[in-house]
């Protein structure tokens, strides 16, 4: 029998009566544009993360770009970011008119290393006029990125910190304070809601979170054409606005995240117990961190490989990501070449994505996990350098944090 990657059927019997009444009451009021439904995720989606503010978009990149322009980034500025990501993060600094300047991944993590930025910051050889105006992280997976580190270089450098949260929507990083949820530390924060995601829509859908009201009232305002009133316009917007259909999806989901979320962890836990030894690399969480394991992303320079066995026993896996984004055709006149960012270069010829859902059952983990190990067997090849293997189990991320 095939294991699903992603079981999107399985989550959406779980919230089968609670869709039916949502899409009951819009139809009724033909609401299909704005309104309540997308008021209401927005009040609900902003109290689980612990912000103020949440605006519904169209996608992850208008919430990205949305955000960078709303802070009033554009041609002339730069934007200090990851190569190991999806194109989106490259591709919504681009679209401002800004520039991307990147820096290399933190080996254990695949996450942007901090240290890099601050190194870059202090050489001072920029690739744009204006200099540095932003820090725009990923969350690599699910898994935090060096949020209070980047926070504190942010305000050493009066840089804005935009967290491209799209894959990490529950994860949490601890503080002097305490717990806080990934895309709480920003001027503004970036989500996808993509089907696939931890918590997704039935479609394309993202939002920007923020604890500035100004900036709050500039994102919906380009979201919406720019639009103050329903016919007067203050600046030229987009369309960029949430479905209210996903808008009720996405308000069934958010009551089965915490959970699902929780279910996610123990799995990434049971699969740490079931790789161990085996030569693969394994996700690090480190402390203070709390991933949601949008992904669970193993290292071996024998991928191809495991990959090809695992898609004969009928296990779907995929690659996240093959080619860095310095490296793709896209981006080529940005000037990067082959070896200029090492460990994420790595990192892309070695990363596979194993079964990642809450529905995912034990014994699915027992075979995927018997079909990698027979496959590393077969090859007797191990990873110099890099993620370190990991053996310890996380323990169970709290319901609705």
């Amino acid at each position: 029998m095939k294991i699903k990657f992603v079981d999107l059927l399985a989550q959406n019997e779980e919230i089968r009566d609670r869709i039916e009444r949502e899409l009951a009451e819009l139809h009724r009021h033909t609401a299909y544009v704005g309104g309540e439904s997308v008021e209401s995720f927005e009040r609900e989606f902003a109290k689980f993360l612990g912000v103020d503010h949440a605006i519904g978009v169209g996608s992850g990149t208008d919430a990205l770009r949305l955000a960078l322009l709303a802070l009033g980034i554009g041609p002339g500025d730069e934007v200090i970011t990851t190569p190991m990501s999806f194109i989106a993060t490259t591709a919504a600094v681009l679209q401002t008119g800004a520039t991307p300047a990147f820096v290399d991944v933190n080996p254990d993590t695949g996450n942007i290393d901090a240290e890099a930025v601050r190194r870059y910051l202090r050489g001072g050889d920029f690739r744009a006029p204006n200099g540095p105006k932003a820090i725009l992280p990923v969350h690599l997976y699910g898994l935090p990125a060096p949020m209070n580190e980047l926070s504190e270089i942010a305000n050493s450098f009066h840089l804005d910190l935009i967290e491209d949260a799209c894959q990490a929507h529950g994860a949490r990083v601890m503080t002097r304070d305490g717990w806080r949820s990934a895309g709480s530390f920003g001027a503004a924060a970036c989500f996808s809601f993509y089907p696939g995601k931890n918590l997704g829509a039935w479609g394309e859908a993202g939002a920007v979170v923020t604890g500035d009201g100004e900036l709050a009232a500039a994102v919906r305002a380009l979201r919406d054409h720019g639009r103050i009133s329903h016919y007067a316009h203050d600046r030229i917007g987009y369309n960029a606005r949430l479905d209210a259909l996903q808008a009720a999806v996405l308000r069934a989901k958010l009551e089965h995240l915490g959970g699902w979320n929780a279910r996610r962890r123990r799995i990434a836990a049971t699969y740490r117990d079931l790789l161990r030894d085996s030569g693969l690399l394994l996700p690090l969480e480190l402390p203070g961190v709390e991933s949601v394991y949008h992904l669970f992303v193993v290292r071996s320079p024998d991928r191809d490989q495991i990959r090809q066995a695992l898609l004969n026993d009928g296990i779907e896996c995929g690659i996240h990501y093959p080619v860095p984004i310095h490296l793709q055709p896209a981006c080529g006149a940005l000037g990067y070449k082959p070896g200029d960012f090492p460990v994420s270069e790595s990192f892309a010829d070695t990363v596979l994505s194993l079964p990642m859902h809450p529905h995912l059952k034990d014994s699915d983990l027992e075979r995927i996990a018997g079909v990698v190990r027979s496959a590393m067997r077969s090859n007797h090849t191990s990873l110099a350098g890099g993620l370190r293997p990991e053996t310890s189990v996380a323990p169970p991320l709290a319901n609705g944090n």
